[in-house]
């Protein structure tokens, strides 16, 4: 049986990424990188990071509490996770579109984001989300089946890298891009980011801890994004559609992050608000969206720079927490 000190882990792995997610969202709404030319660097790096980061900690959260149980008995909870997570996409977009779209709040602008045929802006990792939970439900035996084969499941998740190459000119439909990417519109492409999950699924299942030929290979990764910068005058590779060197980038730091977050679910205990966060996930990167966009046009002449831009984080985190304290109270009483 898995510990509840293994499964807490994950939490501040997760905690680690809000925080990424959250900074960057603020330094992209509110600062300039021609006056602060540091948030740059600061910013694609997490955007390396994070949406990966996430899906991989999708994976080895669903196989702690849902590939390691019998299907009849945690269907509903996945699907229902599933659809929970869409909602907040119908959430997130609908406020980016009122807010900082300046659409009237009506069935024209609604409907669209129902549907999928609009994805608004910052919130497109939201849906991917759900859809890669709800797939994951779909294909449950599948990946039972060869995560219990190593060989099989190494070979599989190596063969998903190569659908970085497909001419992603050709979709155009809204529905096959967020599926398997589009360069049309901005979106994380579920067949894409599928290795991230199928890694995270096996490193739950087997319990991976800090071992030489992992982060061998993930550094192999980071590497190549490296040589990419290197070879093209530090031009990143592509993201929206993503590029091999874009998917196999975030590799090595990812590897670390879980490393350290192994660590600090050990000897993190004063700095549980991290725990708090990953637990809370979904409720962090919503509240977080709607707030950024409400003060969107309000703060439109107010320019952040990287220290006040991480002061600004905190202060929002720590607002959420407490929302969140008293909603656990007041469910407690």
């Amino acid at each position: 049986m898995i510990s509840i000190k293994r499964d807490h882990s994950v939490d501040y792995f997760k905690g680690l990424l809000v925080i990424g997610m959250v900074y960057t969202h603020v330094l992209q709404f509110f600062s300039d990188v021609s006056l602060f030319p540091s948030i740059h660097y600061s910013t694609q790096f997490f955007n390396l990071i994070t949406f990966s980061g996430f899906v991989f900690c999708f994976g080895y959260v669903c196989q702690l509490a849902y590939y390691s149980k019998p299907f009849s008995m945690v269907y509903k909870k996945m699907f229902l996770t599933g659809l929970k997570t869409l909602l907040a996409f119908y959430i997130s977009g609908l406020a980016f579109q009122v807010f900082v779209g300046n659409q009237p709040l009506n069935i024209e602008t609604i409907m669209p984001i129902v549907l999928l045929q609009v994805i608004p802006g910052w919130s497109e990792f939201l849906v991917s989300f759900s859809l890669i939970i709800l797939i994951g439900l779909g294909l449950f035996p599948i990946l039972v089946w060869i995560s219990n084969r190593p060989i099989t499941f190494w070979v599989i998740t190596l063969l998903l890298l190569a659908t970085t190459w497909i001419d992603y000119s050709q979709i155009t439909s809204t529905y096959m891009g967020l599926l398997i990417g589009t360069a049309h519109f901005p979106t994380f492409p579920v067949l894409q980011y599928l290795p991230f999950y199928l890694i995270g699924i096996y490193f739950a299942k087997y319990q991976i801890g800090l071992k030489w030929k992992y982060l061998l290979v993930s550094s192999l990764g980071t590497i190549l994004f490296i040589y990419y910068l290197v070879t093209t005058d530090s031009q990143l590779p592509g993201r929206f559609p993503p590029s091999i060197y874009w998917i196999v980038g975030p590799t090595f730091f990812l590897y670390i992050y879980y490393i350290f977050s192994k660590w600090l679910d050990r000897f993190g205990k004063g700095i549980g608000i991290f725990k708090v966060m990953g637990e809370n996930v979904l409720f962090y990167l919503l509240i977080s969206n709607v707030f950024i966009f409400s003060l969107d046009s309000a703060l439109s002449l107010y320019v952040v720079g990287p220290w006040t831009g991480l002061f600004f984080t905190i202060c929002l985190l720590l607002v959420i927490t407490y929302f969140i304290n008293i909603m656990t109270v007041r469910v407690r009483k």
